[in-house]
């Protein structure tokens, strides 16, 4: 009977320690798997974080540049505008002392950048052909070709100051609103 219930002892301590031993296993099995889940789960993270933080990046930039071009037309735009006010501004002085280089150098900017029909309507205003547009509808016109629209702006809001005859007996400036087409200038 001993020896039966050294056997039964031996058997059920072998029986525990193979519980013991598949617990362990399945504890291994549990971690090991708990590991690679959050070792999954932490790389799809960094992943997702990455593109995010990237797209996010590349929006940012994307807007950045968006605006820049913005600036830069609108810089571009404002220099071609000073490009013709100046030519015009020239071309309408009245004393005789008109810079001839400057009104040619400021005509030729302003005939490689205008649309062909707008450089030929400055073209005929400075030569005073026959109906030629005066100074207020060509700045009217060249204003809507810079902004690609037209937003209302007439040419009789144009304003133009007359210089001081410098010859007569009233030595004043005035504003004129409509538009004169100045005679060339006397050598």
């Amino acid at each position: 009977m001993q020896a039966t219930l050294a056997c039964t002892a031996t058997g059920a301590g072998q029986r525990r320690d193979y519980k013991l031993g598949e617990n362990l296993e399945n504890i291994a099995i549990a971690i090991l798997s708990s590991f690679s889940t959050v070792s999954i789960i932490a790389v799809i993270g960094f992943l997702l974080r990455s593109w995010i933080a990237t797209r996010l990046r590349w929006s940012i930039k994307h807007e950045y540049d968006k605006k820049m071009l913005e600036v830069e037309s609108q810089k571009e735009i404002r220099l071609k505008g000073e490009i013709v006010a100046d030519l015009l501004a020239e071309w309408i002085r009245k004393s005789g002392n008109l810079d001839y280089h400057q009104l040619n150098r400021l005509t030729f900017q302003a005939f490689l950048w205008l649309p062909k029909d707008l450089a030929e309507e400055l073209s005929n205003s400075l030569t005073q052909a026959t109906n030629s547009k005066d100074v207020r509808a060509l700045l009217v016109d060249i204003r809507k070709y810079l902004h690609g629209k037209d937003d209302g702006f007439k040419p009789k809001d144009v304003i133009v100051f007359d210089e001081p005859d410098i010859r007569g007996s009233q030595n004043f400036s005035h504003v004129t609103s409509d538009a004169l087409t100045k005679p060339k200038p006397f050598k």
